[in-house]
C-alpha cells in the first residue's frame, strides 16, 4: 500500500503579514502540506514559518521573478502557488498559466478592475448597487464641485487606482478644500485621486471563496480598531486590531452583487469593504481580488480554514458542507497589535 505524497505548495510574499497568515492556516489544515515560501525581502525571508524558503526576484523584475520561479517549480516539485502580495497576484494571474502549476485566481482583467476604484465606483454605480458619491478629480473645479456638492464633511480624498494616473492609497478625510488641493498636490495625484462622501457608520467586509462562479463559502465581519492607527491622517491603517464576526445577510447579498458586476463568474478569492451611512445601510466602498486579506488565519482559528479550502478547490476536491455561510459564530473577536497576540476571544469573555 502507497501512502500519498503531501500536496507541494509555493507560498510567495511568504515573509509578509498576507504571506504569513496564510501559513499559518495551511500548517493548521487536516492534511499533511508541504510548503516552500518565498520572499523577495533578504529580512523578511527570516519572517517565513514555511517548511523551507527561498530569496527571489520582485515581481516588478519579470523576467527574473519568473525564472526564479520555474526554478523552484522544479527544484521542489511544486505543485501549487498561492501568491500573497497584490503585485505577485495580478502577475501570476497574468503569466501563471506557463509555469505549469496550480493555481486558484480570477483573470487579470478581474484583479485590474478591482484595483481601479474608479472603475469599480462607475461599474457598481450604473448596477444599482449601493456605494458612496464618488468623483474622479481632474482638476481644481472638479475638487471645488465635489466640495460644493456634498453637504457632509469630511471629504474623502484618496488615490483611485487609475493607471498611469495616481495611486491606490494616500487616504486623508478633509474638512477644507484648501487641505484637499494641498493633498492631492501633495501626491501630484490629478486626474488619478478620487474624492467620495464621508460614511459615518461601521466598517465592514465580506469574503467571497469561489469556483467558477459557485460561491463555496463567506464570512461576514466588523473591524473595530487598527494597528498604530496614529501613523495614518485618517486613524484607518491596512491591518485591523480589533475585529469580530457577524452575520449579516444584506452584506452577503450587496457583495455578492457587486462582485458579480465586475465578474459574472468569480473564480479565488475576493473581500468586498463596506461603510454604513447615516441610516446603517453598508454601501461598498471597495473590492480586492485574488486574494485574502491579512487576517485570513483568524478564520482558521475559529474553525473555518479558508486556504485549505482554496487549495482543495485547485486540486479539484470538494469542499464538505458548501456552500458555507458565516461559518465562524458571531461576536468572536480577533484581536492583536503590533508584536502582540493575536488571540481568539468569544463575545462573552470580552468584557469579563
Amino acid at each position: 500500500m502507497t501512502t500519498a505524497q503531501p500536496k507541494r505548495i509555493l507560498i510567495t510574499g511568504a515573509g509578509g503579514p498576507m504571506g504569513v497568515n496564510l501559513t499559518r492556516s495551511l500548517l493548521a489544515a487536516p492534511e499533511e502540506l508541504w510548503l516552500l515560501g518565498s520572499d523577495c525581502n533578504p529580512y523578511h525571508l527570516h519572517l517565513c514559518l514555511t517548511h523551507e524558503r527561498a530569496l527571489i526576484p520582485p515581481a516588478t523584475n519579470l523576467e527574473g521573478y519568473l525564472d526564479a520561479l520555474r526554478g523552484l517549480i522544479a527544484t521542489h516539485r511544486i505543485d501549487m502557488i498561492l501568491p500573497s502580495h497584490p503585485s505577485e497576484v495580478r502577475t501570476l494571474a497574468t503569466h501563471g498559466a506557463q509555469l505549469g502549476v496550480r493555481l486558484h485566481l480570477p483573470p487579470v482583467a478581474v484583479i485590474l478592475a478591482a484595483q481601479n476604484k474608479w472603475d469599480t465606483y462607475q461599474a457598481l454605480a450604473a448596477a444599482g448597487v449601493p456605494v458612496p458619491y464618488t468623483a474622479l478629480i481632474n482638476n481644481e473645479a472638479d475638487l471645488a464641485a465635489c466640495f460644493d456638492g456634498l453637504q457632509t464633511r469630511p471629504v474623502w480624498v484618496r488615490g483611485g487606482g487609475v493607471p498611469g494616473r495616481g495611486i491606490g492609497v494616500a487616504s486623508l478625510p478633509c474638512r477644507e478644500l484648501d487641505h484637499a488641493r494641498a493633498w492631492v498636490d501633495h501626491w501630484k495625484g490629478w486626474g488619478g485621486f478620487i474624492a467620495s462622501e464621508y460614511l459615518p457608520g461601521r466598517n465592514l467586509t465580506w469574503l467571497g471563496l469561489y469556483d467558477r462562479g459557485r460561491l463555496i463559502a463567506s464570512q461576514c465581519r466588523e473591524r473595530l480598531e487598527y494597528v498604530i492607527p496614529h501613523v495614518s491622517p485618517s486613524g484607518i491603517t491596512g491591518a485591523p486590531a480589533v475585529s469580530r464576526t457577524v452575520s449579516r445577510p444584506d452584506l452577503l447579498d450587496i457583495g455578492e452583487r457587486a462582485l458579480r458586476v465586475l465578474s459574472p463568474e468569480p473564480n479565488g478569492a475576493f473581500f468586498v469593504d463596506f461603510k454604513e451611512d447615516a441610516q446603517e445601510v453598508p454601501r461598498v466602498t471597495e473590492i480586492n481580488g485574488g486574494r485574502f486579506g491579512t487576517t485570513i488565519h483568524f478564520y482558521t482559528e475559529a474553525g473555518s480554514n479558508f486556504p485549505w479550502w482554496m487549495v482543495q478547490l485547485a486540486f479539484g476536491e470538494a469542499v464538505a458542507g458548501a456552500p458555507l455561510i458565516d461559518p465562524v459564530e458571531p461576536d468572536t473577536y480577533w484581536i492583536r497589535t503590533l508584536d502582540c497576540g493575536p488571540v481568539l476571544v468569544r463575545g462573552a469573555d470580552v468584557d469579563a
